[in-house]
């Protein structure tokens, strides 16, 4: 009933979301945590824990089983006894029983609880490997999103340039109109209007299909005019704190397992105490020079140990052990690949920080340059062609600076999520 609510819920923030347009980077990784195919695991891992835990429990309940025999023997026991006036009892050769046994676990050195910790240590073995494949979804969505963030912005700078491209082209034909100008430095603009109309065009289907892939991920169908929203910048701060990445708190689970497994082999060599009883119907009875059916019962107590495995325990023991150094060394291999990981991340935040300072000075000459060409271009002093070669300059130089703040954000957000804070 709680995961029909969530569903419902999210439903309702992506319509809402819908409406206004705008999605987020959390609102993405939610929806792929809720939607993608393995975390409905979850629930089928505590079924299993459940029902494996109720059938542990079985063993403390009365064991109760009934049994039916019928036979014929060759031979039965006699009492060779001559007595004058005094015949000893024959037993019959067919006999027959009938008969119901219970038996009680009394006291079994701690095995059945020790089961009981292996295999609620298993479920959360189980849940949190789906937590770390759910994980590994957010590089994949961070590359999506930011791809279609990119292209996003790519087009708002051809957006500006199409807005510029058309004051400039109204003021051409105003200027032809009162021949101050050739037609050539008209037809020159158009031309260009007409390759950046294109631009924008092909840079709308690359960002709808890097839309539609991301929506797939996620597994919610994103309308082709929803506005990624830019996450907010964040101050970095490059340390060696890892712990909120889930593989930790999975290699943890996976030695407290082992510990368990190793644990509960200990309370094998425990004597176990049970109580039982029996009661039957048969020919013979308890009695067995009694030839008629009769009740009978009995009742005792029984001490089972196994003392002597043959080192197999031991054995046992010793592949936990191992099994445990295992789960170390992956650890520390997932330590060294995940530094990698964060010096790479940590370049790319260096890197293209230094890169955008850059962009934001090329972009203040190129738009002086522009400025004092379109004054030669009204003065009829240069060409269409010249003007347009130092606006398209400056439109590099923008879509240059929108791509390095996208690939900075990138680097910072991928650097925060391989730390497992983001």
């Amino acid at each position: 009933m709680r995961k029909i609510l969530l569903i419902i819920f999210l439903a309702a923030a992506v319509s809402v979301q819908s409406q206004d347009n705008t999605i987020s980077l959390k609102d993405c990784f939610k929806a792929a945590y809720e939607n993608y195919p393995n975390a409905k695991q979850r629930d089928y891992y505590k079924s299993i824990n459940e029902l494996k835990l109720e059938n542990l429990g079985i063993n403390y309940l009365p064991q109760i089983s009934f049994k039916g025999q019928a036979s014929y023997q060759s031979d039965v026991t006699k009492l060779n006894i001559s007595l004058p006036a005094i015949k000893p009892p024959e037993m019959n050769k067919d006999q027959y029983k009938v008969t119901m046994d219970v038996k009680q676990l009394l006291y079994d050195g701690g095995n059945i609880s020790s089961l009981k910790e292996t295999e609620n240590r298993q479920v959360l073995v189980d849940n949190q490997k789906i937590e770390v494949e759910l994980f590994s979804l957010k590089p994949k969505i961070n590359d999506l999103y930011f791809s279609v963030l990119l292209y996003q912005e790519k087009k708002n700078v051809n957006e500006t340039l199409k807005k510029d491209l058309l004051s400039r082209i109204s003021e051409m034909e105003s200027r032809i109109r009162n021949e101050v100008s050739t037609a050539s430095n008209l037809y020159i603009l158009q031309a260009q209007l007409i390759q950046t109309e294109e631009d924008i065009q092909s840079i709308e289907i690359d960002r709808i299909s890097a839309l539609k892939m991301l929506g797939e991920l996620i597994g919610v169908a994103i309308p082709e005019n929803t506005k990624l929203e830019i996450p907010a910048g964040t101050n970095i701060i490059f340390d060696n704190d890892f712990s909120g990445r889930p593989e930790y708190k999975l290699f943890s689970f996976q030695k407290d397992q082992l510990n368990a497994y190793s644990n509960s082999i200990s309370t094998r060599v425990i004597p176990k105490l049970s109580a039982f009883g029996q009661a039957g119907y048969g020919r013979p009875g308890l009695n067995m020079l009694d030839n008629t059916f009769q009740p009978y019962y009995m009742v005792g107590l029984t001490v089972s140990w196994n003392p002597i495995n043959w080192s197999s325990d031991n054995n046992e023991k010793q592949i936990y052990s191992v099994n445990s150094k295992i789960v170390d060394s992956q650890k520390e291999t997932f330590d060294k690949n995940l530094k990698v990981s964060l010096e790479k991340y940590k370049s790319d935040i260096l890197k293209y920080s230094e890169l955008k300072k850059k962009d934001e000075e090329l972009i203040a000459l190129r738009d002086k340059i522009v400025s004092s060409v379109f004054s030669q271009l009204q003065n009829g002093t240069v060409t269409s062609t010249i003007y347009l070669t130092e606006l398209n300059n400056k439109t590099q130089a923008e879509i240059m600076l929108a791509t390095h703040k996208i690939q900075l954000l990138q680097a910072q957000i991928n650097y925060l999520t391989a730390k497992g804070v983001y």
